[in-house]
């Protein structure tokens, strides 16, 4: 293993179990599984603990933990826990080769420190030789394993070479692959890298890659064994086709990551009852949750500072009730519940005004000027809110298409029983903004013939990426590519506004059609640190300052400064890909972090009108109620 320092927030995304990132010092690194996560001698795993009832109900988990952080000890001479807790990094690829004379040399996954060159003609210039930089190049297939390239059958055009000479990596120039070249210097083997990255047809028409269908040439195929480096030397039977690819390129690793907004559940008992039962001395009562003995008796038992001496047991019984027993017995499954039906709650209760220490939903203090009143049905101020974010698996080269126990058994090498399972995750609390337009008003205009056709340039697009990559179907209305793009919008006129980094606000959909139809969205603070929680965000959904945002979204929408290349070539396709059409990186886009749909399903036509047709949009001059 290596060392370094990341932040607990991207252990979740982008470098979760199974990614690989380079280390300040230069190591590329994978990061390992869940299994050795909270290795240690005195491991308290109250102080990582995160319960969310609908999140869990989801997920189909006990818990939730914190990434662990990497702790010192006081100096106290107290028995503390959680010292020294890391989160273990493998170094992969395990080969590298050497700037200078471009000898290939493998090292084991658990290797320290800085690897050098051993080759003989470094002799006598220093007691060590030149630093070796680790290999452009991985394989991968469809699976989500992952190995190093094969230099040796590559170069020796076999899957057994017999071969055991030196090999070298040179480049003749050019940034091709055909430039790019392994040798052998026991038999003058040689081979350029041409094709390594590309997909093919095998015999029967199915689809394959260049490197299993080369590699050895004949009938041989090349195909993937199950490896999976971030379990150690582990693998299992797989036979896919292998691609190689850049190590740090976007389609090795796509995290698997699912979000829920708190919703408190029904209160029977106290309030002051239930502040001093969410106190980080209670943080006991989840453990006694799952092992069955949340008794009125055992909570007493957890009260070191005689907190619960003047409540009933019926009271701390119906306390616990609140805080542990969800009010819901819909059924929140990720493979059986849809995005839309999992939102829907949220959608409900950031609707109307409700007060809690996790979620504050307040109307603005007066009502707001005609321009805003006509453009959105609804405004609430979110005040205070909390979001979980939890990792339960990933995938290579493709992203989507993953049943939930797939995904999580991807981050375990032995998957822990149901009654102790968990998954990594993180909490952000912050604030926002839900806007809502008017369903009547919504209806009507997506009901219109032009309105459709131009929205199906976009749906057909997607089809196409659905069929080639066997992703789900999903429905691509005008509906949803209005309401992203306004949420675009306003993000992009807040960050000018207020001075918010671009990636420190989000956005959340709520979009759904007939019969139970939703055009709701929240724009809320991302940031997991103080920024964006004072207050700033709510203040600028405040009448007088939130119809300045939207005059100046709107304003800015009509003209990117790139148009009108934008607005017309735009029709043709674009951003990834091709799902977007008049929307690019200076008028629509957002950092990735920021967009649910990674930056696709965006149109400022739907929104303002299209230069060939100004009355398509919702806001056209010519479409206003």
């Amino acid at each position: 293993m290596t060392t370094g320092g990341i932040r607990r927030a991207q252990l979740i995304s982008p470098f979760g179990v199974g990614s690989m990132h380079v280390l300040v010092g230069g190591s590329s690194v994978v990061t390992a599984g869940l299994d050795h996560w909270f290795d240690g001698e005195n491991v308290d795993l109250h102080d990582y603990r995160i319960d969310e009832w609908r999140l869990e109900k989801r997920l189909g988990v006990r818990h939730f933990r914190l990434p662990p952080d990497y702790r010192t000890s006081s100096g106290r001479g107290l028995q503390e826990p959680n010292l020294r807790l890391t989160v273990p990094g493998l170094r992969f690829p395990r080969w590298s080769f050497c700037p200078y004379c471009k000898r290939l040399h493998e090292h084991p996954l658990a290797l320290q420190g800085r690897a050098r060159c051993a080759d003989p003609k470094h002799e006598g210039k220093g007691n060590q030789g030149p630093v070796l930089a680790q290999v452009p190049f991985v394989i991968a297939c469809e699976e989500g394993h992952l190995a190093d390239f094969p230099w040796r059958e590559w170069v020796h055009r076999s899957l057994r070479p017999s071969c055991r000479g030196v090999m070298r990596l040179t480049s003749g120039g050019g940034g091709s692959l055909s430039g790019q070249r392994v040798s052998c210097d026991g038999c003058k083997a040689s081979r350029p890298l041409t094709g390594i990255t590309n997909t093919a047809r095998d015999s029967s028409g199915e689809s394959s890659t260049i490197l299993t269908q080369s590699l050895a040439g004949g009938e041989e195929t090349y195909d993937c064994a199950g490896w999976k480096p971030w379990l150690g030397d582990h693998s299992e039977p797989c036979g896919r086709p292998l691609r190689a690819t850049l190590r740090g390129a976007s389609n090795v690793y796509f995290p698997l990551v699912e979000s829920s907004i708190y919703l408190p559940q029904k209160q029977t008992a106290p309030e002051d009852l239930m502040q001093i039962l969410r106190k980080p001395q209670f943080s006991m009562l989840g453990v006694l949750r799952e092992v069955g003995e949340l008794t009125p008796a055992a909570v007493r038992k957890t009260d070191a500072f005689g907190l619960l001496e003047r409540y009933e047991d019926d009271e701390i019984q119906a306390a616990v009730d609140d805080l542990f027993v969800p009010v819901s017995d819909q059924d929140f499954s990720l493979d059986d519940t849809s995005q839309t039906e999992w939102r829907r709650p949220e959608y409900a209760l950031l609707r109307d005004a409700i007060v809690d220490n996790d979620l504050t939903v307040t109307a603005p203090t007066s009502d707001f000027d005609p321009i805003l009143a006509e453009a959105f049905s609804r405004v609430r101020l979110i005040e205070t809110l909390r979001e979980t974010r939890a990792l339960w698996g990933f995938t290579r080269l493709n992203s989507g298409g993953l049943k939930l126990r797939e995904g999580k058994a991807r981050l375990w090498r032995n998957m822990p029983s149901v009654a102790t399972e968990w998954l990594p995750a993180y909490e952000v609390r912050g604030e926002g903004i839900y806007l809502e337009l008017d369903e009547s008003r919504l209806a009507a205009w997506e009901a219109r013939p032009e309105v459709l056709e131009r929205a199906s340039l976009i749906s057909r697009r997607y089809g196409a990426v659905v069929a080639a990559r066997g992703l789900a179907e999903r429905e691509l209305g005008p509906r949803l590519v209005l309401m992203h793009t306004i949420a675009h919008l306003l993000i992009n006129q807040l960050i000018f506004e207020c001075g918010y980094s671009s990636a420190s606000l989000r956005e959340r959909l709520y979009v759904a059609g007939a019969p139970s139809p939703m055009a709701g969205v929240l724009i809320y603070t991302a940031a997991g640190d103080s920024e964006g929680t004072m207050g700033g965000l709510v203040r600028m959904g405040q009448p007088g300052n939130l119809e300045r945002v939207w005059d100046a979204a709107i304003a800015a929408a009509e003209w990117c400064s790139t148009d009108p290349i934008c607005m017309e070539a735009g029709e043709g396709g674009q951003g990834p890909d091709s799902c977007n059409l008049a929307a690019c990186h200076a008028c629509a886009l957002l950092p990735e972090t920021s967009c649910e749909e990674f930056n696709r399903f965006l149109d400022r036509g739907l929104v303002i009108g299209s230069l060939q047709n100004p009355s398509v949009g919702y806001f056209s001059a010519s479409s206003a109620p």
